[in-house]
């Protein structure tokens, strides 16, 4: 896959494996928020960082999502208008300066907050159209255990999914 077979505008979810042999439902979870084949867009994501696992926000723009390394694959979780592209790209950052305040956070839970603030109305609108995050979350899960194998062994292209579940 290449950003060329990405919908512009378009929301994802980006799993990582962890280990090799992968552990099942052991990921690193973020997102990937797609603008277009030219400009490719923004991937976003939490890490615990040293011994006593301080968090820290680390998001940036990229034209290379499909190359990261231990990349699982890309599963599209929206469509977001153009208009609102910057609003979300705020959405995203809600919670930067309070991650180490956060009970129980990890990368999949902060995956999962910042999805939450898509469920709610935004300009009139809802721009995450999964009721039911669960749900999302089993699906993804199950993707991401059918493919971490294949990314672990460096195999290519990376596939894309669209959930089942988000309305698209």
């Amino acid at each position: 896959m290449s950003l060329a077979d990405l919908e512009p505008n378009s929301l994802h979810v980006v799993l990582h494996v962890r280990s090799h042999p992968p552990k099942a439902n052991d990921f690193h979870w973020g997102l990937y928020l797609h603008r277009d084949f030219e400009a490719g867009g923004t991937k976003y994501h939490v890490q615990g960082q040293g011994k006593d696992k301080r968090w820290l926000a680390d998001h940036g723009t990229t034209r290379g999502v499909f190359k990261s390394f231990l990349l699982i694959g890309l599963c599209q979780v929206a469509r977001i208008p153009s208009g609102l592209m910057k609003d979300v790209d705020a959405m995203f950052r809600t919670y930067d300066h309070q991650l180490n305040e956060m009970p129980g956070l990890t990368c999949r839970t902060w995956v999962f907050r910042v999805l939450e603030l898509l469920q709610k109305p935004h300009s009139g609108q809802v721009l995450l159209k999964c009721n039911d995050l669960t749900s999302l979350e089993h699906e993804l899960l199950s993707w991401g255990n059918a493919n971490a194998l294949a990314a672990a062994e460096c195999q290519q292209p990376r596939p894309t999914h669209r959930s089942d579940l988000c309305g698209l």
